[in-house]
């Protein structure tokens, strides 16, 4: 039979090209399996800090949105225990016509303890009653029935005379429509809570 002479130096070189090939192979999914746990772990942080935040946000939430709602809610139940004919004139914009004098009255704007106003609110309060009152010249200001706001159901009859014009019903309101909104800084950014109501007397 005939016999195949090997070269030693040539098996060492293959031997060691294999070795090598091995090496290379191994080498590039140890790559690849780190670039791929990288990745894997860089979502997983990303969504561990989108929970914490969502988190939160949540907390300052429900701190925040019920100390809103319970002022709300006590600017509205004192409007319903004052005396009807005098609701205009003490939550308005207008601090001439408080029924005690000048500066007395609640007036629009009130304050929550426990919320930060916007940069630039009013007095740097955080609150507002806003009623159908428009000023129509500087420190005039008139309830009326013609307004367009949706938030008081505006343009509405407010006397009862089954007509709605351009005139001054401050004294002779039988319908007084109310939105009482806090508007806040809230941790992440602006907040606002509105509640809407209607205040009658038709005994008068």
């Amino acid at each position: 039979m005939p016999q195949h002479n090997t070269n030693p130096a040539t098996t060492h070189n293959l031997l060691h090209h294999h070795a090598v090939n091995k090496r290379s192979t191994r080498a590039g999914i140890t790559l690849l399996e780190c670039v791929m746990a990288v990745a894997v772990m860089t979502l997983a942080m990303s969504f561990f800090a989108s929970m914490l935040i969502a988190m939160s946000r949540h907390r300052s939430n429900s701190h925040e949105n019920p100390t809103a709602a319970e002022a709300v809610r006590i600017v509205l139940e004192q409007m319903r225990n004052e005396e009807f004919g005098e609701l205009y004139a003490l939550y308005n914009a207008d601090p001439a016509d408080d029924p005690d004098g000048a500066g007395t009255a609640p007036g629009n704007r009130f304050q929550v303890e426990g919320l930060v106003a916007m940069e630039g609110a009013p007095d740097g309060l955080v609150g507002e009653v806003i009623l159908a009152s428009t000023e129509i010249e500087p420190d005039v200001w008139q309830l009326r029935e013609d307004l367009e706001d949706d938030r008081l159901g505006l343009p509405r009859d407010l006397n009862g005379d089954s007509l709605i014009d351009d005139q001054d019903h401050s004294a002779d309101y039988l319908i007084m429509p109310i939105c009482v909104r806090v508007e806040w800084a809230g941790r992440y950014g602006r907040r606002q809570l509105e509640m809407h109501t209607m205040l009658t007397d038709f005994v008068r």
